[in-house]
């Protein structure tokens, strides 16, 4: 945890404040915690269904999902529309859709995976064909020409998951064969395979289905994610997650197991992501047989937990990148890792952004009983929170379900059908503050941002405001005027604090003279000039 911040008073007056905690954000005051990207809602091609990924290549971003047309940033639904197939390609730098790539899927995508050589994107889903021809829920899509390649595994039911490295493609699903062979849930074939070149690989996974699997740097090991409660007969390690060794399947140490258990019907891990040095992944409890559904890290090289963030609400997603980790959610509970409280009523973030290294311990639940860490280590919540309106495609009736990111942009999808108010469906993009209009101010103005005042005693005006938090900044400096904007303020405070604490403030202006009527107006601006205020307000004095 990072020191309070001093509050600064240029007069001597009466102040209440609540004492608060620094947060980082895209002009973080705080130089030891990373930047966020802002929280700007960038345009982006819109889709009429879900997205569940994607993958950045270069300034291409594709995507896959359930959905059967593209529309421009900013076109209503039904209008403008273009055919989409359940895959479609956009510009990173503009999010503009890309015409000349529209494979055609006659089922849902679930996951995307690279080739090594960044030619090939292998998918994974629930489709039985690709452009009329018969794909049995694997294909590889040629980057250069948008069409589907020979490559045709043969899966039985639908393949949840890809990974790839050049000598094989790993899938993960709710399959029990592959290439007309028994496999159960996680399955290895050659990148070259028409359907008779399966792997030998074959874990032996029971009790749930596998949600994602990623591979280690050497390509050597795997790690599969999901709601199994065994792998090879073992439980521990084997409980909604194990690490495999690719030649034989056998299943390897795996700590981080310990501590994160999520399995059966009522829970599981979601998501899997690696930048080779570490793996991450998210999860859901409802009811028995979990513990967490915040995200966690691990080490490849041991197994052993990095750290675990906390927070109650399930996590779909979760995508590291140099020094951040974003998430994709529905959090209503993040204080056992130092973040936002439960409310009432709940409240949801779907996207969140933490530390990638441990700024601290989580703490015991003792006020809802869910499960807990106390003791682990956890990141720390940087202060990045757009607001998403959930969407109705899918029976879940989410916002978010995959987040992506490079060194310059954030990209989340899911069925979310507005980003800050803004009409966006499906798709949105986030940029770094450099490349960013970085016009998201406090949210709070006019008469929704409620300055009120009365005059205790003779000579006084009492003012109260709330406090106006920011989605992308955590520093707000509140200046309070008296007449006219053109005058200096009678009161300038800057606070550094999470979103939670930027709580309400009273200032008591005196020496005005007895029957006076004084009006005021409180105004709150971020790091980056951008101003919210309130409508005057009305003090006869006594």
């Amino acid at each position: 945890m990072k020191p309070i911040l001093a509050v600064l008073a240029l007069v001597t007056t009466s102040l209440t404040l609540a004492t608060t905690s620094a947060s980082a954000d895209t002009a973080p005051l705080d130089t030891d915690l990373p930047t966020t990207v802002s929280a700007d809602v960038l345009p982006t091609v819109q889709i009429d269904g879900v997205a569940w990924k994607q993958v950045i290549v270069g300034d291409i971003v594709y995507v896959g999902g359930s959905f059967t047309s593209a529309r421009p940033a900013g076109a209503a639904a039904g209008t403008s529309e273009t055919p989409r197939s359940n895959m479609l390609a956009y510009r990173l730098s503009t999010g503009k859709l890309i015409d000349t790539f529209a494979p055609k899927f006659n089922g849902q995508v679930k996951d995307l995976a690279l080739s090594p050589d960044k030619k090939l994107l292998y998918v994974a889903g629930g489709f039985t064909q690709v452009d009329g021809a018969n794909r049995y829920r694997a294909a590889a899509i040629d980057l250069a020409t948008g069409k589907a390649t020979s490559f045709r595994p043969i899966f039985n039911s639908t393949t949840n998951a890809v990974a790839a490295t050049s000598s094989a493609v790993f899938y993960g699903g709710v399959f029990t064969s592959a290439d007309k062979t028994a496999r159960t849930k996680v399955a290895a074939v050659k990148p070259g395979d028409t359907g008779t070149s399966l792997l030998p690989m074959n874990p032996k996974v029971a009790g749930g289905n596998v949600n994602d699997l990623v591979v280690s740097s050497d390509g050597t090991k795997i790690v599969i994610g999901g709601a199994f409660t065994s792998v090879n007969g073992s439980s521990k390690p084997g409980y909604g997650l194990a690490r495999l060794e690719v030649s034989s399947g056998s299943s390897l140490a795996l700590p981080v197991n310990d501590e994160v258990r999520n399995g059966g019907s009522e829970a599981a891990i979601l998501s899997l992501e690696s930048d080779g040095t570490s793996f991450y992944g998210s999860g859901y409890d409802y009811g028995s047989g979990g513990n967490i559904e915040g995200s966690f890290k691990a080490d490849w090289a041991t197994g052993k937990l990095t750290w675990l963030e906390d927070c109650h609400g399930d996590t779909y997603a979760v995508w590291p990148t140099a020094k951040t980790v974003y998430q994709a959610s529905h959090k209503h509970g993040c204080d056992t890792s130092g973040g936002f409280p439960e409310t009432k009523p709940r409240s949801f973030q779907h996207s969140t952004a933490t530390t990638q290294d441990v700024r601290g311990t989580n703490i015991a639940d003792d006020q809802y009983g869910y499960p807990d860490h106390p003791g682990t280590p956890r990141p720390e919540f940087l202060e990045w929170y757009p607001k998403w309106t959930n969407g109705t495609y899918t029976s879940a009736q989410q916002s978010t379900w995959t987040v992506t990111a490079n060194a310059s942009y954030v990209i989340y999808g899911g069925e979310f059908l507005k980003v800050n108010g803004v009409a966006q469906q499906g798709l949105v993009r986030f940029a770094v503050k450099d490349i960013a209009p970085n016009k998201v101010g406090p949210t709070l103005k006019g008469a929704k941002w409620a300055l009120t005042g009365s005059s205790p005693s003779a000579g006084k005006a009492t003012l109260k405001w709330p406090g106006n938090s920011d989605k992308d900044n955590a520093t707000v400096t509140y200046k309070l005027y008296r007449g006219s904007l053109d005058s200096t303020p009678i009161k300038t405070v800057k606070v550094s604090a999470p979103f939670w604490k930027h709580t309400a403030m009273t200032f008591t202006d005196t020496g005005r003279a007895s029957g006076s009527a004084q009006k005021y107006k409180i105004e709150a601006v971020d790091p980056l000039g951008n101003i919210s205020r309130s409508d005057w307000v009305t003090v006869t004095i006594k």
